[in-house]
């Protein structure tokens, strides 16, 4: 597990550009097409890094997450051939022996692959958890020695094993889970990335299991700090929206704070604070819908959009500032792809009769697995295009520009 603060150790190798803010009036397909597109053209083809982007090999985990998301929504060769490349270069560097975006890249690509039951993405997940609870000290001792000084860091990778090693079924998918939230109790303004660490946890925890009101946020032993005393995980949804920029701040609404106190010296705005903010909040949301998750949502997606530049460059900050890097750009991918509304066949941030058309054009098609999913038609991925199709569609009518 790599505890490495992104942006203050890659500005030797990248050149930091400044954009003046503004609004890129991108619609959510447009904006993937564009990120995606220009990840594919930066990515080694060739030679030992083939499949990496320069110079960030560390990274292609979550570059490779992006593009597997971003095929997973356009159906285009040329980014699944992007992503699958990016695959078998974590597979032969890693040597079977992961990074926590790397797992969830490996997921993605699984649930992408035409039989998802059985490729060598899921093998080799199913492999590394196996042979992490097998080793010595079993997972529990895996996870410690992996972890660092700093406990948001850890949070963050543990996200993402969290996500693959319930996707694979792992026999200790629930160990990963409570060391997870143990590292998030000890979380608070004294770590990296104390708000990207709590968006990230809500993401793992409420895709992997409820969000009740009677587990608190609290370690396998020891206690937490002061900062989650009496905070359960049903609290997780409401605390992180609390840390949304509103509407009166210049140039960052609907954007995140980086720390838990909101101090007039505090920074606001940094790109991957909102982008495993909103990870979070679409999660609690998809797990039980509320009008004020869905409000937080919608003004992260206006923030976020902004955020990419018509060239398809993402930088440190939604106002376009600070370095470009790619790992920004697959990120931003993979949450992009999630604020899709369900019901919004054709893409293009709206649900309403386009939609319906390509729903009844393809009425009644199987094999939908083969061809994009019948052109997106088939909205739940059952396989074919039927009644629950038509009734996710009508629950979403006229959904605009939301989630």
């Amino acid at each position: 597990m790599r505890k490495i603060n992104v942006g203050s150790i890659v500005t030797y190798v990248m050149i930091i550009v400044f954009y003046p803010s503004f609004s890129s009036g991108m619609t959510l397909d447009n904006a993937i097409e564009t990120i995606a597109d220009k990840l594919h053209e930066k990515q080694v083809i060739t030679g030992v890094y083939a499949g990496c982007w320069p110079p960030e090999y560390d990274f292609t985990g979550s570059i490779v997450g992006g593009m597997a998301s971003a095929h997973e929504l356009a159906c285009n060769e040329g980014y699944l051939h992007s992503s699958e490349l990016g695959g078998d270069s974590i597979l032969f560097l890693s040597q079977g022996n992961f990074f926590g975006d790397e797992t969830y890249a490996l997921m993605l690509l699984s649930q992408n692959s035409t039989d998802p039951n059985d490729n060598k993405w899921r093998d080799a997940l199913v492999g590394f958890y196996d042979n992490v609870e097998n080793s010595e000290g079993g997972t529990k001792g895996y996870i410690e020695n992996s972890s660092g000084s700093d406990p948001s860091t850890d949070v963050l990778y543990l996200a993402h094993y969290v996500l693959a090693a319930y996707y694979v079924n792992a026999n200790d998918k629930q160990i990963w889970r409570q060391e997870l939230v143990g590292r998030l109790s000890y979380v608070d303004d004294t770590s990296f990335y104390p708000v990207m660490a709590l968006g990230a946890a809500l993401w793992a925890l409420s895709k992997t299991g409820p969000v009740d009101t009677n587990t608190p946020i609290e370690p396998t032993s020891g206690q937490s700090l002061p900062y989650w005393n009496t905070k359960k995980f049903s609290d997780l949804p409401t605390l992180l929206v609390s840390h949304q920029v509103q509407g009166d701040q210049a140039n960052g609404a609907g954007s995140f704070y980086w720390q838990f106190t909101h101090t007039p010296e505090s920074l606001y705005g940094y790109t991957e604070d909102a982008i495993f903010a909103t990870l979070g909040l679409a999660a609690a949301y998809q797990a039980e819908p509320d009008a004020n998750l869905y409000s937080a949502i919608v003004k992260a997606r206006k923030a976020l959009l902004n955020g990419v530049n018509p060239e398809g460059r993402v930088f440190e900050s939604l106002s376009q500032e600070g370095v470009e890097l790619s790992v920004y750009s697959g990120e931003m991918l993979e949450i992009l792809v999630e604020l899709i509304s369900p019901g919004d066949v054709d893409g293009d941030g709206k649900v309403g009769l386009k939609d319906f058309d390509l729903i009844c054009n393809h009425w009644g098609e199987g094999n939908c697995n083969q061809t994009c999913w019948c052109d997106h038609a088939d909205i739940n991925r059952n396989g074919q295009v039927d009644t629950p199709d038509l009734e996710i569609f009508c629950d979403n009518w006229l959904r605009e520009e939301g989630y």
